[in-house]
């Protein structure tokens, strides 16, 4: 018998509102980017920061809204050079002392190249790289992330002692709930856009 778990810090797997792992990578970015910002401010910098998210930009996304970043690139939405210097260059127009943009490691646009082309236009910033890595894969977990392995960890136990296989155990909305195992590996989960609106909102 099988009954799988959802663990992804990608966020990326079908059927499930939340992985295991992606709430302590999230909060692990927030803390870095957050620090970052120090740095950026004292010096004029706009800072590129790489997350991980091959396929599913939930992290670069997510970490965006909550940073108040300028801008972030996911592999759901091609962007151009342009729209990212725009973004930029509004920032300095403001007043702004810093730009940060977050950008998943899937986006169609190569971090360097747009670090390169940032300063090509001279938009009052210097460019600076920052890749996370798998620092973003340890850490503590969260008190969400704890429960939440808890909750799904447990309801697998119970679908195996029912004679139940071939299952995940996953959540939606506040409740565990069981999807078919065939079901999830055969689809793939994606960011939700309407949070890319939120972030270019909130850079304005």
């Amino acid at each position: 018998p099988t009954v799988g778990v959802p663990a992804s810090i990608d966020n990326d797997i079908w059927g499930t509102n939340m992985s295991i792992g992606v709430d302590t990578a999230l909060n692990t970015i927030m803390e870095t980017v957050d620090k970052l910002r120090d740095t950026a401010s004292s010096h004029q910098r706009a800072f590129l920061i790489e997350t991980m998210g091959r396929n599913c930009g939930y992290l670069a996304l997510m970490a965006g809204v909550v940073c108040g970043a300028e801008f972030s690139l996911i592999p759901e939405v091609d962007v151009t050079l342009e729209e990212i210097a725009d973004a930029v260059a509004a920032a300095y127009a403001r007043g702004k002392s810093h730009s940060m943009i977050l950008v998943a490691e899937g986006a169609s646009l190569d971090i360097r190249e747009v670090a390169q082309y940032l300063d090509e236009r001279k938009l009052g910033y210097e460019s600076r790289i920052t890749i996370l890595g798998h620092v973003q894969r340890g850490g503590t977990p969260t008190a969400f992330d704890r429960l939440l392995a808890t909750r799904l960890g447990v309801a697998a136990v119970d679908a195996l002692v029912e004679g139940s296989s071939g299952v995940m155990t996953a959540l939606s909305g506040r409740e565990i709930t069981r999807i078919p195992l065939e079901e999830s590996v055969a689809r793939h989960r994606a960011a939700n856009l309407a949070f890319h609106h939120m972030t270019t909102m909130l850079a304005r």
